[in-house]
């Protein structure tokens, strides 16, 4: 696999730096309560309901009814960094970050139990593809998602899950580096991987993904140009050839259109309107590798440079103008806040921005 230089190094330095670096097990013992939590390094927020969550270093989970004026950190079994978040019910949820961690809640995201980890990953996932290929010995593929599996296992829990999405109740996803790929049917109680379902022969990360019209449907988007539409439904995935960019994309959202823009390595914009057929290169202003993006209610779409860069498009993607405000520092993750106002986090915790009139 080639991993690109400059800034996607400093990003991967930054989502795939083993927590096991520390002296203790992070899948072992339980996150810590601090009261500068909403100070600290956060990944990932996002709003399910009336509730926001942000996500992000050494097993913060915090929530807050309020807006994101205030902030409660929930209970976490581990202290892995976590990197997303997503919930199907206002009481039902799930989390993934670093060691392949997989979070569940049953009480809008209070208190949280431990699913699945990297450890699971590798042993259960080595034992899945060595039955496939027993039971398929003429398939040239699967043999290759034996060695990989063998790797994962040689290297312990250090594999890290950048997103997890559920379609209902029972039947989820989750997905991250090397090309990991799991799938669960009953609500995570048990979790298979489903590599060997997605396009992704060079194993590159699976950064971002949103769902497509259609039930079963969505998109994953990752490194080197990686673009993969997927039906889980019939277990098929198609990678989109015509990407016109070999570099890495981290960040993408769907129109109210039914288009498609993602964002990624050096500021590079791009727009489908038809899943991949055909791109165009989003007009914007020059800015810093992108990051994180949302699309508000009223349909616009905001898109965030790592470096604080903050771009609004009114025109479903076509064209990007910078807005003049600024956290101040570095940003990792956008939503919308509430009363025209966008929560952004970083290195710095969370921030709440007026966006201007």
């Amino acid at each position: 696999m080639t991993i690109q230089k400059s800034l996607l190094t400093f990003l991967l330095v930054l989502v795939l730096a083993p927590s096991y670096a520390q002296k203790y097990d992070v899948l072992e013992l339980p996150s810590v309560p601090s009261a500068l939590a909403s100070k600290s390094l956060i990944y990932s927020i996002d709003k399910f309901g009336d509730r926001y969550f942000a996500v992000g270093q050494r097993g913060h989970i915090l929530y807050s009814d309020d807006g994101g004026d205030s902030w409660i950190q929930a209970e976490v079994p581990v202290r892995s960094s976590i990197l997303a978040i997503n919930f199907v019910t206002p009481d039902l949820g799930w989390a993934v970050g670093h060691e392949a961690v997989i979070l569940n809640t049953v009480d809008g995201g209070k208190t949280w139990s431990k699913q699945y980890d990297g450890i699971r990953y590798g042993n259960e996932g080595l034992a899945f593809y060595q039955e496939l290929v027993k039971k398929n010995p003429d398939n040239e593929d699967y043999p290759y998602f034996v060695e990989e599996l063998e790797f994962a296992v040689s290297q312990g829990a250090d594999k890290p899950l950048f997103g997890v999405y559920f379609h209902n109740e029972k039947w989820g996803h989750a997905l991250g580096a090397y090309g990991m790929a799991l799938m669960t049917t009953d609500g995570g109680d048990s979790w298979e991987p489903v590599m060997h379902h997605i396009e992704n022969n060079s194993f590159f990360h699976i950064f971002d993904f949103a769902p497509l019209p259609g039930e079963g449907k969505f998109f994953l988007s990752g490194e080197a140009g990686l673009f993969i539409e997927a039906d889980v439904t019939s277990r098929v995935s198609v990678q989109v050839k015509s990407v016109p960019w070999e570099g890495s994309f981290f960040a993408s959202v769907n129109t109210v259109d039914n288009a498609i823009v993602m964002g990624g390595l050096r500021g590079r914009m791009f727009r489908t309107p038809d899943v991949g057929e055909t791109w165009a290169a989003v007009k914007k202003p020059s800015t810093s590798t992108i990051v994180d993006s949302v699309r508000l209610e009223n349909g616009a779409l905001i898109f965030v440079g790592i470096a604080g860069e903050i771009l609004l498009s009114t025109d479903n993607g076509f064209n990007f103008t910078r807005l003049p405000i600024s956290s101040g520092g570095r940003i990792y993750t956008v939503a919308e806040g509430p009363e025209s106002t966008l929560l952004v986090g970083g290195p710095g915790g969370i921030q709440k921005l007026v966006l201007p009139q």
